[in-house]
């Protein structure tokens, strides 16, 4: 057993032992029937701090796990069709062609002059293959299924630095919430808007009571969407002296300095975007009103196991069954819905809450709440009057449009002065709600 995996069970039967700790703690308050003293919020506070940065430290662990894995079923595709020796040089040349494009070097494939002159000023990551990679990974593939895509779409030969589309890709996408969840994603090849019709209520038939009656029934209703091509960009600079050393990781400045960026804004956009000039967050284009809003009641009244039990029957059975639903909240939101129990107004009875204990181990499995994932991101409001705090319902509802490959653009003339050199990363995203039956909000009324 590797060494990170021994680390993840050892973090894991830490959280389970703090987990158990604070459901102690509920359980001799809950028996006493009265709330928690400022003494014990206090301690309830610490041992959720405390599960937090456990949960920070695999996720860390399980995002670089995942990174070597995907990588090494890469290797190992490429070593099953070319041998070791020569998938081992293929590698090392896709990443030497980045390289030498960051210092300047003309990589033009074979010396030809008819390629587009652009090669020497950018460089295009292929973003569409990553992803299809990481779905084949994610639901239990291996090499010989990534080598079959690689092979069908040309990209096992053509000497692109797959590595590093690799890890881009998913440096991008780790801080992307709408990533995680189950969403629909697709890429498409350009930007040309594409629009689709959006469910806003579906049609109830009729019964027929007696022979040669006429049939009968309410139409559904739709409304449209549409999806633009929305780009998102980062620029650094970076000094010559620092591109010319041999060991300057190229990939891993790129990764951590313009892939990071530009996922984190993206992030905002998909939960909270305003859907002009902006993707219309899932938090944002969310039915309103009596058929999309589950209100709290009261004044700051927080989650109750009983309007938690409204968000997931606010949605069709269908939904709550597809395997696709989720709940998703900020982490201060989570952490109070720890606390609630399912009796007497989530003051006794079970913990609803049930921490996942193969977290990293087994495909990352989220915690549950009403036998559902429970997804967080820093962009969903905090629990404040009249907030949006929670979602719940299918997510494959949201769709998730990317636009060709991440371009990386060097530029030596804007910083000439200083001697540096500016990168600039560029990719397009939209994304909306295709059917505005599939999810609720839960919105703290007053």
């Amino acid at each position: 057993m590797s060494k990170p995996i021994e680390y993840l069970k050892i973090l894991n039967e830490t959280h389970a032992t703090i987990w158990e700790e604070a459901k102690r703690l509920l359980d001799d308050v809950a028996a006493q029937k009265r709330e928690l003293s400022a003494e014990e919020n206090q301690q309830w506070g610490r041992y959720n701090e405390r599960l937090e940065e456990i949960d920070q430290q695999i996720r860390g662990l399980v995002a670089a796990d995942e990174r070597e894995n995907h990588a090494a079923i890469g290797r190992e595709a490429m070593e099953r069709q070319f041998g070791s020796v020569q998938a081992e040089r293929m590698d090392r040349t896709g990443d030497q062609r980045l390289a030498d494009w960051a210092k300047g070097i003309d990589t033009t494939p074979y010396g030809r002059d008819d390629i587009d002159k652009r090669t020497k000023g950018f460089f295009e990551i292929p973003l569409a293959q990553a992803a299809k990679e990481a779905e084949i990974i994610r639901r239990g593939g291996g090499a010989d299924e990534v080598r079959a895509l690689a092979w069908d779409t040309g990209s096992i030969a053509s000497g692109v630095p797959t590595t590093t589309a690799r890890e881009l890709y998913q440096l991008m996408t780790a801080p992307i919430s709408m990533f995680a969840l189950p969403t629909y994603k697709f890429f498409t090849g350009s930007g040309e808007q594409m629009k689709f019709p959006r469910v806003n209520a579906h049609g109830i038939a009729t019964q027929v009571i007696g022979q040669g009656t006429a049939l009968a029934g309410t139409d559904a209703t739709f409304l449209s969407m549409t999806l633009d091509a929305f780009k998102y960009g980062q620029l650094y600079a970076v000094s010559n002296e620092v591109l010319t050393d041999t060991l300057f990781d190229v990939a891993g400045f790129l990764g951590a300095n313009i892939a990071r960026a530009i996922g984190q804004v993206i992030d905002t956009d998909l939960v909270v975007g305003s859907g002009s000039g902006h993707p219309n967050g899932a938090m944002t284009a969310v039915a309103t009103g009596a058929n999309g809003t589950i209100a709290t009641g009261g004044t700051l009244i927080g989650p109750t196991y009983e309007t938690l039990v409204d968000m997931v029957y606010g949605v069709n059975a269908n939904y709550r069954n597809s395997g696709n639903a989720a709940f998703l909240m900020r982490d201060l939101t989570a952490a109070a819905v720890r606390k609630l129990r399912d009796g007497a107004g989530g003051t006794v009875g079970a913990v609803l809450w049930e921490p996942s204990l193969t977290q990293g181990i087994q495909g990352q499995e989220p915690g549950l709440l009403l036998g559902y994932p429970v997804f967080t991101d820093p962009n969903v409001a905090s629990m404040a009057s009249n907030a949006k705090i929670a979602m719940f319902g299918d997510w494959s509802a949201y769709y998730l449009r990317q636009i060709g490959s991440l371009v990386i653009e060097r530029d030596e003339s804007v910083y000439f002065a200083t001697d540096q050199v500016a990168f600039r990363g560029k990719w397009r995203v939209d994304g909306d709600i295709i059917d505005l039956t599939a999810l609720v909000q839960l919105k703290q009324s007053v």
